[in-house]
């Protein structure tokens, strides 16, 4: 779509693209998750096409409408790899934890799903030691949405009051170990961003300039 028509849609249109499209991209969903080979490789909240992944989306524009938040329509053991950028900071708590059963359950034996979702620890710590975010290029992403970044109390204010995340739940690794612990995973690590032990999950990310402000958890089935 023109991205000029896009920004268009977006603010003034988005509840009615969205009534349109769902059923249509639900369906389309369906059919080529039958039809899609095994193991899947499966991208939750994707916004572009991946070669070799099955990318999912509740937008309005998406292809494949996937709600990771209700059961998937995807057998058990059917996934090698998941993979979910900047999307589960606008979960619920509860609703995420069926999004957590549900990876545990169609990963196979030996899968993994990887997160990256801003470290709410690592922006408190930058606060708590009085560094400034303007200029600084792990806020950039800020900056550049237009925000208010000023103050270093704008690490913790923006992380939680922004995007729409104060209508979902901000991590640190802790809480999100116990959480995909609770789901069942028994090997939850943290690694830097674009950097896994799952060649398939490797340089995928899209927020590396960020740093510590984003971080990467992987939990393996």
């Amino acid at each position: 779509m023109n991205p000029r028509l896009r920004a268009f849609v977006k603010p003034v249109a988005r509840p009615v693209v969205l009534a349109a499209n769902t059923p249509i991209a639900r369906r389309r969903a369906l059919r080529e998750l039958e039809s899609h080979p095994r193991p899947l490789k499966l991208e939750i909240g994707g916004n572009a096409p991946r070669a070799g992944w099955f990318v999912t989306n509740v937008g309005p524009f998406t292809k494949h409408y996937l709600d990771a938040t209700a059961p998937w329509p995807i057998e058990d053991g059917a996934v090698e790899l998941i993979y979910s950028d900047n999307v589960i900071e606008h979960i619920p708590l509860v609703p995420a934890r069926t999004l957590f059963a549900e990876a545990y359950r169609t990963l196979q034996p030996g899968g993994a799903i990887r997160f990256v979702t801003p470290d709410l620890r690592a922006h408190v710590d930058r606060y708590l030691a009085g560094v400034a975010p303007k200029g600084d290029p792990e806020a950039a992403v800020y900056e550049e949405s237009g925000l208010t970044v000023e103050h270093p109390l704008d690490w913790v204010r923006i992380p939680i009051a922004s995007f729409e995340h104060h209508l979902g739940y901000v991590y640190d690794f802790d809480t999100l170990k116990l959480e995909l612990e609770r789901a069942g995973f028994t090997q939850v690590k943290r690694h830097e961003l674009n950097e896994s032990d799952h060649p398939g999950l490797a340089g995928l990310d899209l927020r590396a300039a960020e740093g510590g402000a984003q971080m990467a958890v992987e939990a393996t089935r």
